[in-house]
């Protein structure tokens, strides 16, 4: 076999000779060159030691990442609420920001529907997503179908995000966040 029109190419030393079957090689080694740039030639003195060099900077920035989480939690006040009373139900009761699409649509909805249906039909949606738009063309202009189907999706589940977390007040009903705000983070 050639290789593949690289004169700069230094031989190879094969360890014993590949078996042939026909006179075709099999799992031979052919030497060639990368598909990008050349080979690039390690020096001895080029190498750098995981230890200490690599592990060191690393507990540097995990120490240093530390140290600034410590001071925003001495300087900012965070507190807790109450402690739980299962007599007393906060009203409203709201699901985390991340769920607040969610919830929105369990409210609206059956939980049948609003629960198992529409997040399922969303996930096997987008898993089918690759295989409806099957262009050839990797860029987002060419793409029409994958981007308009999730920029939709992404679009109405922030907007029921926002609607569950911001203005939904006292037994679930309408709230202006600028009139009464009954948002936690």
């Amino acid at each position: 076999m050639s290789d593949r029109g690289n004169e700069t190419s230094t031989p190879v030393e094969l360890s014993p000779a590949p078996q042939t079957v026909s006179g075709k090689r099999v799992l031979g080694v052919v030497p060639g060159k990368p598909a990008a740039g050349e080979r690039k030639v390690i020096k001895p003195d080029d190498s750098v030691m995981v230890w200490p060099h690599l592990l060191v900077r690393h507990a540097v920035a995990a120490m240093a990442t530390m140290l600034v989480v410590m001071i925003i939690a001495v300087l900012f006040d965070a507190p807790l609420r109450d402690v739980a009373n299962p007599q007393v139900t906060p009203n409203p009761e709201k699901a985390p920001w991340y769920f607040a699409a969610l919830q929105e649509l369990l409210a609206r909805f059956h939980p049948l529907v609003a629960g198992v249906l529409v997040p399922g039909a969303i996930v096997l949606g987008l898993i089918a997503l690759p295989f409806i738009d099957s262009s050839k063309f990797v860029k987002p202009r060419h793409r029409k179908v994958a981007v308009t189907t999730f920029t939709t999706f992404m679009v109405i589940w922030i907007v029921l995000t926002l609607i569950g977390f911001m203005f939904r007040g006292p037994n679930w009903g309408w709230v202006w966040p600028w009139d009464e705000w009954h948002c936690e983070l």
